[in-house]
């Protein structure tokens, strides 16, 4: 959807204020009602919403399982998040730095310091989201500090001083994040028995129900329509939505996920500067898929190497590191007692 979704802006970019935030009743002609259609079901920011509701519930649900000490517990879950996100990020905005600037639309050294502390997004803006999720992170670890002795009330309590963002001497501050708390702390209810025991009562026929609104409802309640299907998801009661995503071809694209969320930019915008230079390109929507098309043939190879020599092995790191402390930590203990 992501792909996509950038693919059709980038053929037109004044789409972004004639057509993606009106109103269907807003919109005239049947150029623009066509890539309206299209925007609203390849939407990008749709999918990010739908990433950190599943982020926030899988991210619980491992604090959950860890059975550490509290203290090396939240260490270990911030040195396996590091691990997981930043090494292919620090590649890939290299890699985009270098070829941007050889192509043509050059970006600075400040720029790409700037990327890569996640302050600003120069090179990459797709990466916006990572400095969303590096938030969310402690959201969740907060939460769950909270939720070990108040339950699901402390976690709801946390989420709540979180949204004290919006308040207006803060407004100014995590723009980005603001946006995503109710995502993340209604991501981290699905695996706790409030979660369970709320997922358990909506039957497994309204899934198509719940994808639609959570398609439709942009602005409104989608991230509570969004949530709901999440959760069937994640208990295993979406029916042929949940069959549809355990197939290889889905869980093949979700291994590579994240790298191709990365790498799919650097041939957006190469491709975007070459469809600039054409005059009397088709209908934006179609030259978006048509570019969609084609970003994907070149980004989804790029992705599984990146995940094959980059993500994997730093995965392996983080859980190295994590695992010798928690040994370390086993072996004291065992220490102490037989002192």
């Amino acid at each position: 959807m992501v792909v996509f979704f950038h693919a059709i802006l980038g053929a037109d970019p004044d789409l972004v204020g004639r057509v993606l935030y009106r109103n269907f009743s807003g919109i005239t002609g049947a150029r623009d009602w066509m890539s309206k259609i299209g925007l609203t079901l390849l939407n990008g920011e749709t999918a990010v919403a739908l990433f950190f509701i599943m982020s926030g519930a899988v991210l619980f649900e491992s604090l959950m399982r860890d059975r550490s000490p509290t203290p090396s517990l939240i260490r270990n879950f911030f040195i396996r998040r590091f691990f997981r996100i930043y090494p292919v990020l620090f590649v890939c905005l290299i890699a985009c730095w270098l070829v941007f600037n050889a192509a043509g639309t050059p970006r600075t050294a400040d720029n790409l310091l700037l990327n890569l502390s996640l302050l600003e997004y120069p090179v990459n803006g797709a990466t916006w989201t990572l400095g969303v999720e590096a938030w969310g992170a402690v959201l969740l670890a907060l939460g769950f500090l909270a939720f070990k002795r108040f339950k699901e009330a402390g976690l709801v309590v946390v989420a709540l001083i979180f949204a004290c963002l919006y308040l207006p001497p803060l407004m100014g501050y995590l723009v980005q994040f603001r946006m995503f708390i109710y995502c993340f702390a209604l991501g981290a209810l699905i695996p706790t028995p409030l979660g369970r025991a709320v997922i358990s009562r909506i039957p497994t026929w309204s899934w198509p129900i719940l994808l639609i609104g959570t398609i439709f409802a942009r602005h409104t309640i989608q991230e509570t329509i969004a949530v709901f299907l999440v959760g069937l998801i994640y208990y295993r009661k979406a029916g042929a939505l949940g069959d549809f995503l355990a197939r290889p071809t889905s869980v093949f694209l979700g291994t590579i996920s994240y790298s191709l969320y990365l790498w799919n930019v650097l041939f957006l915008e190469i491709i975007n500067l070459q469809l600039h230079r054409v005059s009397g390109l088709p209908h934006p929507l179609v030259t978006g898929l048509i570019s969609g098309l084609v970003i994907t043939a070149f980004a989804v190879p790029v992705a599984c190497l990146s995940v094959k020599y980059i993500e994997l092995p730093f995965i392996g790191v983080g859980r190295l590191l994590t695992s010798r402390k928690k040994e370390s930590l086993t072996t004291f203990s065992t220490q102490q007692s037989g002192a």
